[in-house]
């Protein structure tokens, strides 16, 4: 065990054996790696249930062809698994000494190790596979590359043994067969089997289950309890003792009893520890070399992980925590439903759960969430979700959500604000805010949930970040969004307000009274009893947009409604010629393989029902998309990537054609040039006239040819794609003219022009 954050200390060797005492290994063998699993211990853990198990193959019997198909599975298996390990952990037998530039790397690659200052595969040593995968314009297929030579140079090198002797025998001796004595639940449990199969024998119903089903009327009482008896069992009930203590927990203390004792210590300072200690220190504590200490770490790390692809227990949990998490659940509504995760290891002294978290990289368990497969692709599938179910303000109802993963349905709309919080998102009682980027968008957002004209101060108010009234009143005078109604009132321009002092106000001031509904024979008795309008009047404000009467309660039209958004209205989703372009900003996620979330949009245009999943054909093979959880869902594009080398934090178009066929694009980097950065955004070509440029701009949101620039601009902003938008707005006059036009910078302060009003 480690006494405050240290290994024990090791004691020294016999006299005469100093030298020996930095060189010795445990005493335990040295060997070159014969078979792919002695050199990547981690490959069966990682790969898929049910894979051949080549990594039993020997190295050294593989042709050269055979050699460079294993080294790009292994490449491979790491980006999809091994994401947060470094590159001493995923290679145990690679030297620090290795020079990276006698690979034979491609070019790409040694000028990216260059660019990154790595000469030898120390200066790599301490670099997570993740952190690689993030080098900025470093594709992903150079990252193959260099993996692939970093898994080549590591075949050749001796690494230590870090099982224990009891691993080869790990069964104990079976008796023979006379020495078996059953237990006497086994007999009892026979005998109530054999009652019940014998009575629905006799009745003429030899089909019938035998247990799971409901028992006919005048079953006989002896029937009846052995059925009782049998669904009465419990665990305890048939294992012995010794089975029953070992539970989560108890197994991973037993499976790390399985390694050298000090490999195991090395693993619960590095590994499983809050606080990981260096190689440096655990070397001079245990009196062997730092690469001594890297070797064995990576070794054992990767026998660790075997445990949980043995077809035991373990791999039963890890299974079961995978499919419970899905996307998101909070880590104590997990423990709740796997009690056992709460308890701790006392071999490295953590709980179990964070022991299988660092176990298995397909999820990620951090401020007590767990999420599937990093905490960065949960926020992008909770900002996509978002987006699909938001209003043009910005503003979805917690109760339209679905997003968390929890066996208390009746904690969701908590859960979902807890987590919603957690990922930066502002919550304003019952709704959550997705554009709160400007004073602006915030003030929009506050009005669309009020449902009724505010002051400036009224909306500031309801701010969490501290904004002058001043500074809103500003933003909104020059905002299309928003109409002042009265000296310092503000209103959506969408209202209509128009007709404020009508019956259109009236119903929407009521309505907002009642906390966004109310009876139409309330409103029918209060505006006639004060106003002379008649019933009927108020029946048919009360039936039309933006009101919706629904038996006999009236509100906001869809304020209730889950919002599906057509392509036209879709963000980062653009009409081409045949074809419907999405763009997408590549993270290391997609890099290492994953699926991603699609808009919802994409239903449509492809022709999914829910439950379904269509393959699209294109040059590089069928593409997946499906429709089996909450949102759609693109499958891999990693293949897309390698083909081009693609990077992380770069954009990129997924486009599906009319005639059903899948094709990739690599989006244009921006410029700086707002017209020229608007066209890369869209995916449209840059080399368009300005007559060219309006139509391909129009067209690509669906809006009806000749539509004026401002319509056009509005028609980005309204989607989502305010980024366009904002460029749109810095070219409006050459837009409009075809050329540049002069702008006379306005003297006066609005707050001035306001006040003479």
């Amino acid at each position: 065990m480690m006494v405050h954050g240290r290994l024990p200390h090791v004691e020294d060797p016999a006299p005469g054996g100093s030298d020996h005492r930095m060189t010795d290994d445990f005493s335990l063998t040295d060997m070159r790696p014969r078979s792919w699993l002695d050199a990547f211990p981690w490959l069966k853990g990682a790969a898929e249930p049910g894979v051949d198990a080549w990594w039993n193959e020997a190295i050294d019997d593989a042709d050269a062809v055979m050699r460079r198909r294993r080294l790009a599975q292994v490449s491979e298996l790491a980006m999809a698994r091994l994401t947060r390990w470094t590159i001493e952990q995923i290679f145990p037998g690679l030297t620090p000494d290795v020079d990276l530039y006698q690979l034979q790397l491609p070019a790409r690659a040694v000028n990216a190790l260059v660019q990154h200052h790595c000469s030898r595969a120390g200066d790599l040593s301490g670099i997570t596979l993740d952190g690689i995968l993030g080098w900025r314009q470093v594709g992903v297929g150079t990252v193959d590359a260099i993996l692939q030579g970093l898994a080549d140079a590591s075949t050749t090198v001796a690494t230590p043994t870090v099982m224990t002797g009891y691993q080869a025998n790990r069964s104990a001796p079976q008796p023979q067969i006379e020495q078996v004595r059953l237990p006497r639940w086994t007999s009892t449990s026979m005998d109530d089997l054999s009652q019940i199969a014998t009575w629905y024998a006799t009745i003429g119903l030899p089909s019938q289950p035998l247990l799971g089903t409901p028992l006919a009327p005048g079953v006989p009482d002896e029937v009846l309890k052995a059925r009782q008896r049998l669904e009465a069992l419990r665990a305890e009930d048939i294992l012995v003792t010794d089975e029953r203590a070992l539970d989560v927990a108890g197994l991973f203390d037993e499976a790390l009893r399985l390694l050298d004792h000090r490999a195991a210590q090395i693993l619960s300072a590095r590994l499983f520890a809050d606080n990981p200690i260096t190689l440096d220190e655990i070397g001079k504590n245990l009196g062997v070399t730092r690469e001594r200490v890297r070797q064995i770490e990576g070794k054992a790390r990767g026998a660790v992980i075997g445990f949980l692809s043995d077809g035991g227990p373990l791999e039963l949990v890890a299974e079961t925590v995978r499919s419970l998490i899905r996307t998101i659940r909070p880590l104590d509504d997990l423990v709740t439903l796997i009690p056992a995760l709460g308890k701790t290891v006392d071999a490295v002294g953590q709980p179990a759960w964070r022991v299988l978290d660092r176990l298995d990289d397909a999820y990620e368990i951090a401020d007590g969430w767990c999420v599937a497969p990093t905490m960065t692709a949960a926020r992008t599938i909770t900002q996509t979700f978002l987006q699909e179910r938001a209003d043009k303000y910005g503003v979805v109802r917690l109760d339209s959500l679905d997003l968390i993963e929890t066996s208390q349905p009746e904690r969701l709309p908590e859960l979902t604000a807890s987590w919603l919080t957690h990922c930066g998102y502002i919550i304003d009682g019952d709704f959550v805010f997705t554009q709160t980027q400007s004073v602006g968008d915030y003030g929009a957002a506050v009005l669309s949930v009020a449902g009724a004209p505010l002051s400036a101060q009224e909306i500031v108010d309801r701010f969490i970040v501290e904004r002058s009234a001043g500074s809103l009143r500003n933003a909104m005078s020059q905002d299309d969004r928003f109409e002042r109604v009265d000296r310092d009132r503000w209103a959506l321009s969408e209202w209509g307000m128009d007709a404020y002092a009508g019956v259109r106000s009236l119903i929407r001031e009521q309505v907002a009274r009642g906390g966004g509904h109310v009876s139409l024979n309330d409103l029918i008795e209060h505006i006639t009893g004060e106003y002379s309008v008649t019933a009927s009047s108020v029946v048919a404000y009360a039936s039309s947009p933006p009101f919706e009467n629904r038996d006999g309660v009236v509100r906001l039209a869809g304020a209730d409604r889950e919002i599906r958004k057509s392509p036209e209205r879709t963000r980062r989703l653009f009409r081409h010629e045949g074809a419907w372009a999405y763009r997408v900003r590549i993270t290391k996620d997609h890099l290492r393989g994953s699926g991603f979330i699609a808009p919802m949009a994409i239903v449509s245009i492809v022709g999914l029902q829910f439950g379904q999943t269509r393959q699209l054909q294109s040059p590089l093979g069928s593409q997946a998309v499906s429709w089996t959880g909450t949102q759609p869902s693109f499958g891999t594009i990693r293949r897309f990537l390698m083909d081009s080398d693609i990077a992380a934090d770069t954009d990129a178009f997924v486009i599906i054609r009319d005639d059903g066929s899948f094709a990739f694009e690599p989006a244009r980097e921006l410029t700086g040039d707002a017209l020229t950065d608007a066209l890369s955004l869209i995916g449209a070509p840059s080399t368009l006239g300005i007559a060219e440029v309006r139509d391909a701009l129009t067209k690509a949101i669906g809006l009806p040819q000749g539509s004026p620039v401002t319509s056009v601009i509005g028609g980005y902003r309204e989607r989502g794609d305010s980024d366009i938008a904002d460029l749109l707005v810095s070219v409006r006059d050459i837009l409009e003219t075809g050329h540049h036009v002069e702008r006379i910078a306005p003297t006066v302060d609005v707050d001035e022009i306001l006040d003479l009003l």
